[in-house]
């Protein structure tokens, strides 16, 4: 990328300087400078405009529409414009970038679109779409989103597992096994993140911490080795979101066992919160307050969770992040059980018992009725 972007300004701008300087955006997207991957980025997409290039709009927006924009815009905005850069990428022929474009599209959906049902017919869709113009390999990446929504939705024999009618392998640790001899990380990644949301949303702490340490390993391993720069450049949403999961499963194992590693684990996730917090609080800012809801539930500061959780509520539900207004009122009805404020705690259970199942999560909505203290 660098030694395109040495050759243009040496000899002249064409159309693959917009992709050198994309991946330089991504770059300093993932070293935290912000403010300069956005000007870079927003300079690749000016080139590719003055040009007419909507054929590489498959190839550019990935980088930036998986880590820089997603950063800076908010997250529900960059679902129509990676739909495009699929759309152009089919009519120029590149069908597998194409193909990734729709990936990333259905991995963004999985966070903002208020209707599970309606990410499980854009799956369906594309995977459909891939088939045809045998992109399997590609649209493989998706598979364990597809079999999280399954299980949210209730269609999966133990909710808790990553197991079921989508994962192609006849268990999750094999599957996992032939994604490690096959080296392919980015599945790896997917199969730890979403195999941790199941798990933690199903009350299995103890499998969703297995899981997250497995993921933050694999991270740090392709970091060490200079190996992950593509891969996290992609894994923004996945990276941020896991961040926010590890938070809430140490500070629930901590409450569980009393332990000061698992208080001590929470809060040092929680520090990369707040930074996310800071730069894009239309995605972050509930989230973090739910967070601190959960660290003040722990310290026994109980007029303090009881204002943060209803922050949290109010703020995830004007982000229109319906999921972690679920989600807000399930942990605030946890907390008022655990005060034994009876009316409280039904009040936010029924609560989120509603929106998981407006959501369409009605196999989670299910497992909340049955494991209702009163």
């Amino acid at each position: 990328a660098l030694r395109i972007i040495q050759l243009s300004i040496s000899h002249g701008v064409c159309v693959n300087t917009a992709f050198g300087f994309a991946c330089f955006s991504a770059l300093l997207s993932n070293t935290d400078d912000l403010h300069n991957a956005y000007k870079y980025g927003n300079f690749a997409l000016d080139i590719l405009r003055r040009m007419h290039a909507r054929e590489k709009y498959c190839r550019i927006y990935p980088f930036l529409f998986s880590s820089v924009f997603l950063r800076s815009n908010r997250m529900h905005s960059c679902l129509d414009t990676v739909l495009e850069a699929r759309r152009e990428g089919l009519k120029a022929g590149d069908v597998t970038c194409a193909t990734i474009c729709a990936t990333i599209y259905c991995n963004i959906a999985f966070r903002c679109k208020k209707k599970l049902a309606l990410v499980k017919k854009d799956l369906t869709d594309l995977g459909r779409e891939a088939k045809v113009y045998r992109q399997e390999s590609t649209w493989n990446l998706v598979y364990p989103l597809e079999q999280a929504i399954l299980n949210l939705m209730g269609h999966a024999e133990w909710p808790n597992l990553l197991d079921g009618d989508a994962i192609p392998d006849e268990s999750l640790e094999r599957c996992i096994s032939n994604a490690k001899l096959a080296s392919t990380n980015w599945l790896l990644f997917t199969l730890y993140y979403f195999q941790m949301i199941v798990a933690y949303l199903f009350d299995d702490i103890e499998l969703a911490i297995k899981m997250g340490e497995k993921y933050i390993d694999l991270d740090e391993s392709l970091h060490r080795s200079g190996k992950g720069f593509v891969l996290r450049s992609f894994s923004f949403v996945l990276r941020s979101e896991l961040t926010f999961l590890c938070c809430l499963t140490s500070l629930a194992h901590a409450r569980k066992t009393k332990e000061g590693l698992w208080e001590k684990r929470g809060r040092e996730s929680m520090e990369r919160v707040k930074k996310l917090a800071k730069d894009y609080p239309s995605s972050y800012q509930h989230k973090l307050l739910l967070l601190e809801a959960e660290s003040a539930f722990n310290a026994g500061r109980k007029s303090i969770a009881s204002e943060k959780y209803e922050q949290a509520v109010t703020l995830s539900r004007n982000n229109e992040f319906i999921q972690d207004q679920a989600l807000s009122c399930e942990l605030a009805g946890n907390f008022y059980a655990k005060q034994r404020n009876e009316y409280k705690a039904s009040h936010y259970y029924g609560k989120a018992h509603e929106l998981y199942l407006e959501w369409g999560a009605k196999g989670k909505a299910d497992h909340l009725r049955e494991n209702y203290p009163f």
